[in-house]
């Protein structure tokens, strides 16, 4: 009896960790999500479907590789890619045909990854569209010892916000050219429906994976707290990239909000 309700109180202690850590992550998703819908909505409403291709001729290949780099990683076939190769009349930008062996679990787990590549596809293209534009606001302040440590992680994701945005940097190319590109990128970057279509059963796998992870955690470790810690420590860079992602693409949202409210809606958009 002390036994079973030790193991509850602890799985019950990993649930909210892992929920804890995974929530973060699943919310910056949804936000790039949303984002990339508006801008593309705003575009659409002013200047028709044509205008999606004033981004998509960089956004667009981007995604389209991360697909492909994660088809290679999970041994999956590539039948067809195509980086950019505009379709009005099914809306899509590109593609990457792939295909695996059913019931090879390796390749089936694989459909989970290559569903959202796009998202680290994505954030991988910014960070090098940062470190090009604004090496910089790379370089930690002396006050940073690591960034490997949870609470400096915001103080140099601060840093770089507050370098990047300062009001010096509105008056000048660099800025509104780093913009551009970041809209470029930012407004692709979020997977389609049939991306997260095609993740649908490797999710259940990725889902099981985790659960039987924790009923093994739940048994196997009794401080909780330290592995949440650790694993903290391991994911903070990941967290540093998406909260910095999701800054730069709101930026980009804000900005094309504003400048196409002086055009008149001419375009129905579903």
């Amino acid at each position: 009896m002390y036994f079973l309700a030790s193991f509850q109180e602890s799985l019950t202690t990993h649930l909210i960790l892992l929920v804890t850590l995974l929530l973060p992550v699943v919310a910056f998703t949804l936000i790039i999500h949303l984002l990339e819908k508006t801008i593309q909505k705003r575009l659409a409403e002013r200047f028709g479907w044509n205008s999606v291709l004033w981004t998509g001729w960089l956004g667009t290949p981007i995604h389209e590789l991360s697909h492909a780099a994660m088809c290679v990683v999970f041994r999956h076939r590539i039948d067809e890619i195509s980086l950019f190769e505009p379709d009005r009349s099914s809306g899509r930008l590109g593609f990457v045909k792939h295909s695996w062996r059913k019931g090879n679990w390796f390749e089936e787990l694989g459909n989970f990854f290559i569903g959202i590549a796009p998202l680290a596809g994505g954030s991988v293209a910014l960070f090098a569209l940062l470190w090009t534009f604004y090496p910089e606001a790379l370089v930690p302040p002396e006050s940073i010892d690591s960034i490997v440590h949870q609470p400096d992680v915001m103080d140099r994701v601060t840093h770089v916000i507050q370098h990047v945005l300062h009001p010096a940097n509105l008056t000048t190319a660099r800025f509104w050219v780093f913009m551009y590109l970041v809209l470029c990128v930012g407004s692709h970057m979020a997977p389609s429906w049939s991306d997260y279509r095609g993740a649908g059963r490797a999710t259940l796998m990725v889902v099981l994976a985790l659960t039987a992870s924790l009923l093994v955690a739940s048994v196997a470790i009794t401080e909780p707290e330290l592995l949440f810690t650790r694993i903290a420590d391991l994911l903070s860079p990941l967290l540093a990239v998406l909260v910095i992602t999701v800054v730069m693409c709101s930026v980009a949202t804000l900005i094309v909000s504003l400048l196409v409210s002086y055009f008149p809606k001419r375009y129905r958009v579903g």
